[in-house]
């Protein structure tokens, strides 16, 4: 390791947080800002509509932290609360407690925890067969820390992980901060803005996976990953997957995309052994029924949402509103014409002799 090693990857952290986030969808400013007498969510006082730049939405999961983009997790915040809060868990902001009613503030974690059931997780230590009970168990021992990001990135003997200096207060980040360097002898790296640990290569793997427990959301930096050899549970910690299903499945199973060879200029194929061609048709047909399911499950949404409108049930629809819900079951038609196509490919060759 040298400081310009650090450097550049202090760097590319900042870059990296500084991003700006996901725009708040149009349909979901449209659909919030008609409800009847809206107030902040985290102050309860009243917002004036008409004022635009007096309020916006903040996002219970935020979005850079694995949360989706959805109504469900978007809620009217005042501007003073929404500049006050930025991209922090709730659990994190430790002064809403003391402006927010109990009753209100208990609310808000429970929604908390059911958005986080469709949000971006790490896999669990439960294996492919668990119970869906089994792995919600190990995922709700995560979600009561705060959520956070790390970053990760390789160099030439080991790893360094680090993140932003600016919320270095947080008991979490403190208690990652206090495992790496007492518990694994990381070697702290000065920095002005990070907070960066330079771990090495045995024990990394480990120390990834006890950060993920304490609630990280772990980021590789490094968009090349050739040098990793063969993926296997520990270091599958890369991926993250957005509902419980996945998570308790994909442990074990077969992976979308080959996992890079050790070594410059080899060429990136799938391992040819019986146990692993059956576990890739086996996530082929997986995926296949997920996509189908999802379509199935936007198109029967729509449906009953124009016979809702048809019968003066609901609302009836703003401009272009219809259409942009039809796109978007459109696409996981699309989706679902896909993966089938693949499965049916992947069934012709086999057939062949």
């Amino acid at each position: 390791m040298t400081t310009s090693d650090f450097q550049a990857f202090a760097q590319r952290v900042l870059e990296k947080h500084r991003a700006r986030a996901a725009d708040n969808p149009r349909w979901a400013l449209d659909l919030l800002r008609r409800q009847d007498n809206p107030t902040c969510a985290f102050c309860c006082s009243p917002i004036d509509v008409s004022r635009r730049q007096s309020w916006g939405l903040s996002p219970l999961v935020p979005f850079n932290q694995g949360g989706p983009v959805e109504p469900s997790n978007l809620r009217m915040a005042c501007k003073a609360c929404a500049v006050e809060r930025g991209a922090r868990d709730l659990l994190a902001w430790e002064e809403l407690a003391g402006r927010l009613p109990t009753e209100h503030l208990n609310a808000l974690k429970e929604e908390r925890l059911k958005v986080l059931k469709r949000s971006d997780n790490h896999l669990t230590s439960a294996g492919q067969y668990a119970k869906r009970l089994t792995v919600l168990a190990l995922l709700q021992e995560r979600w009561k820390h705060p959520r956070f990001l790390a970053y990760v990135e390789r160099h030439g003997d080991g790893w360094f992980v680090g993140w932003p200096v600016g919320q270095r207060t947080l008991t979490t980040r403190n208690e990652a901060a206090a495992l790496l360097r007492q518990v694994h002898q990381a070697l702290w790296v000065e920095h002005g803005e990070v907070v960066g640990f330079d771990v090495s290569e045995d024990v990394f793997q480990t120390a990834v996976w006890q950060l993920i427990e304490l609630h990280a959301l772990v980021i590789d930096l490094r968009q090349d990953n050739t040098a990793d050899g063969e993926r296997f549970g520990q270091n599958s910690w890369k991926a993250r997957y957005p509902t419980l299903r996945q998570v308790r499945q994909r442990r074990k199973g077969a992976h979308e995309t080959p996992w890079p060879l050790a070594g410059d200029g080899q060429i990136r194929s799938y391992s040819d052994k019986a146990g692993s061609v059956r576990m890739r048709e086996k996530r082929r047909a997986s995926r296949e029924a997920e996509t189908k399911a999802r379509w199935l499950e936007a198109r029967h949404r729509l449906e009953h949402r124009d016979a809702a409108v048809e019968a003066g049930q609901v609302r009836p629809w703003l401009p272009g509103e219809r259409a942009a819900v039809q796109a978007d079951v459109d696409d996981l038609a699309h989706q679902w014409l896909s993966a089938r196509q693949r499965l049916l490919e992947r069934a012709e060759k086999l057939m062949q002799p």
